[in-house]
């Protein structure tokens, strides 16, 4: 028996070798057909250590694939100390992410110990690649054609923008996607959207010798423009202004009060908020960026038919500094304490126009929540009321009623940047002030109104939009408490002018996420941790700037009275910016309006990665 087990051993001693051997030339056979065939690209790497190996041989077959397409990318590459095949190395690694994934590999080891690992790709899984890089800029396009749609002019033409930047990291000369041809579409729409906006000087003042005020109407194919960004040279500095529901209203100071004209240089070219896509980041200083003239010459006094309107204005309204403020209300609803609305709104007018804080006190002291609000909104956003006529809406809320809107100016030195920003009054049942905050675009506000026609749910909509406007007062205010409320782990209730915390009860409403939604807790900080930083951010810098690129209310079909809030924030400050998405879960079924769900997503969002109302099955 010892002698039959003895010989088995040496039969497979001496087979093993021999099928060593006929695995190796299997494998050689194999990689000689491949390098053969013009089908692949492949790359071979030898170490000690199969993964340096099969990171050598990786390293191989990406060059191999940008030396075979360099010549295509000739012109779409930005000039740099690099050389052609290096920059092109540079953009297909955007792209590696998700392409190399299908890579093939043959191992085996060399008679010296090495190992040698063998990469290859058929060059049809490349083109797949760039197909997912395709799809990606048609998109993007999509979504700047909506913003178009909705005059938000700014975001409109930083998407297309943005994926201009892509279509110069694709090989192929002509990109096309779903029969749309994007290497003229792109360029097209931003030359269209340029030659269609206009800048029309409407009114100036001179406070003083060293400082001048002009506002403009800003117009997209005669409607007003929802969000623009222009900037000009004021013979010291590049100052940058933010135009908003059709209007722009900025200061000219010292040399600049003399000027006659302004080139004004409408903002494509989104370099803050490049992150919010990592491969627009990564292909910023590599790729040719698209140049297109967008100055705009515009003189700093009214044609003879505007000066004409201008002065009858004057003489109807008496419309200086000095003269009362010109307050026109308007509702649908019935107000009794109108006359009321109307004084609180001259005194606060009055008490802004002083910018002392001393006569708010006077005014607000009983009321420390208004009175600290007041104070931190005039002190963080250095604002001002621009216009002496107030021409707004009166809208019933859940505590009383609102006063949408009056327009204010904020000015961020440090950010050399000037906005034009609408507040929204809130007053109690009596007329009596009790909260401001920032509005969102008209245009948004009057889509929610449009969908709630439908929905037959304005109630709610109303507060979604209320507590989102809270949500950037906040940060424009500096409030930690309430940002610190935003933030929290356990459900919020939103409660008039104020955002509380409260502990879920039993018989609260459970939801379910489906198994590929992302983690809410996609976090790169604790709450404890975003909530101190930010408290230092607060004190620290100079000047801080938030605001919304998109913002939309969701509807559960399957639960009644259950919404979700979607909304892509921008936000920057003295020496940091930043992109981010918002997520909130929101039940209307109880008393007091409470949010289940916040996720916090920063930079770049990819709509399958993104926690969303569709994510949630609700069960009541």
């Amino acid at each position: 028996m010892s002698s039959i087990i003895l010989f088995f051993h040496v039969f497979l001693l001496q087979m093993f070798p021999q099928l060593d051997r006929e695995l190796d030339n299997v494998l050689i056979n194999q990689e000689e057909q491949i390098l053969q065939s013009s089908d692949y690209y492949c790359g071979v790497g030898v170490s000690l250590d199969s993964r340096e190996a099969k990171d050598l041989a990786l390293k191989e077959l990406t060059e191999q694939i940008a030396v075979t397409i360099t010549s295509s990318f000739e012109h779409k590459v930005k000039e740099s100390s690099q050389n052609l095949v290096e920059d092109v190395k540079s953009i297909m690694s955007t792209h590696s992410r998700a392409s190399l994934k299908n890579v093939q590999t043959l191992t085996k080891q060399l008679e010296t110990g090495e190992i040698s690992v063998f990469c290859y790709i058929r060059k049809s899984e490349v083109e797949k690649i760039f197909t997912a890089r395709k799809k990606l800029i048609a998109t993007i396009s999509a979504k700047a054609d909506k913003n178009e749609s909705q005059a938000n002019l700014a975001f409109a033409l930083k998407l297309n923008y943005y994926a201009l930047l892509l279509v110069n990291s694709l090989p192929d000369e002509t990109i096309e996607y779903d029969g749309v041809n994007y290497t003229t579409k792109l360029p097209q729409k931003i030359n269209h959207i340029i030659q269609n906006l206009n800048y029309r000087f409407k009114s100036q003042e001179i406070v003083s010798d060293k400082e001048r005020l002009i506002t403009f109407d800003i117009l997209y194919k005669d409607k007003p423009v929802s969000l623009i960004d222009f900037s000009f040279w004021d013979g010291a500095n590049q100052v940058l202004v933010r135009g908003r529901d059709g209007k722009a209203s900025f200061h000219l100071f010292g040399g600049s009060v003399y000027f006659e004209s302004l080139k004004l240089n409408t903002k494509i070219a989104y370099y803050e908020n490049r992150k919010e896509y990592n491969v627009v980041n990564d292909l910023w200083d590599i790729v040719q960026k698209p140049v297109f003239n967008t100055i705009k010459d515009v003189k700093l006094e009214l044609d003879s038919e505007h000066a004409e309107q201008q002065k009858e204005h004057i003489q109807a309204t008496g419309d200086t500094r000095d003269s009362r403020w010109n307050i026109q209300l308007t509702t649908k609803d019935s107000v009794p304490c109108l006359d009321n609305i109307s004084k609180s709104t001259q005194s606060l007018l009055d008490m802004l126009t002083q910018k002392d804080p001393r006569s708010l006190k006077e005014i607000y002291g009983s009321d420390p929540f208004l009175l600290q609000k007041l104070v931190n909104y005039m002190k963080h956003n250095n604002a001002e009321f621009p216009e002496p006529t107030v021409d707004a809406q009166i809208n019933k809320t859940v505590t009383g009623f609102e006063l949408r809107k009056l327009q204010m100016i904020h000015n961020y030195p440090t950010l050399n940047k000037q906005t034009t920003e609408y507040v929204v009054l809130d007053f109690n049942e009596h007329g009596q002030l009790i909260d401001i905050n920032l509005s969102i675009t008209e245009n948004l506000y009057n889509t929610f109104v449009e969908q709630s026609k439908f929905a037959g749910d304005w109630s709610r909509r109303q507060q979604i939009i209320k507590f989102v406007e809270k949500y950037r007062t906040a940060y424009q205010t500096r409030d930690i408490n309430m940002v610190s409320h935003l933030f929290t782990e356990e459900a919020l209730i939103i409660i008039g002018r104020e955002i509380k915390r409260k502990k879920l009860s039993e018989d609260a409403i459970s939801y379910q996420k489906f198994y590929n939604q992302p983690d809410i807790e996609y976090l790169r900080l604790t709450k404890d941790q975003y909530i101190k930083r930010q408290e230092q951010v607060f004190k620290k810098q100079s000047d801080i700037f938030l605001d919304f690129s998109e913002f939309d209310i969701v509807k559960k079909n399957n639960a009644q009275d259950v919404y979700g809030v979607e909304m892509r924030q921008s936000y920057s400050s003295t020496t940091y910016s930043d992109e981010g998405y918002l997520f909130l879960l929101i039940d209307f079924s109880g008393h007091d309006p409470l949010i289940y769900v916040r996720a916090w997503q920063p930079n770049e969002w990819d709509k399958e990665n993104l926690v969303k109302t569709s994510n949630f099955r609700i069960y009541k």
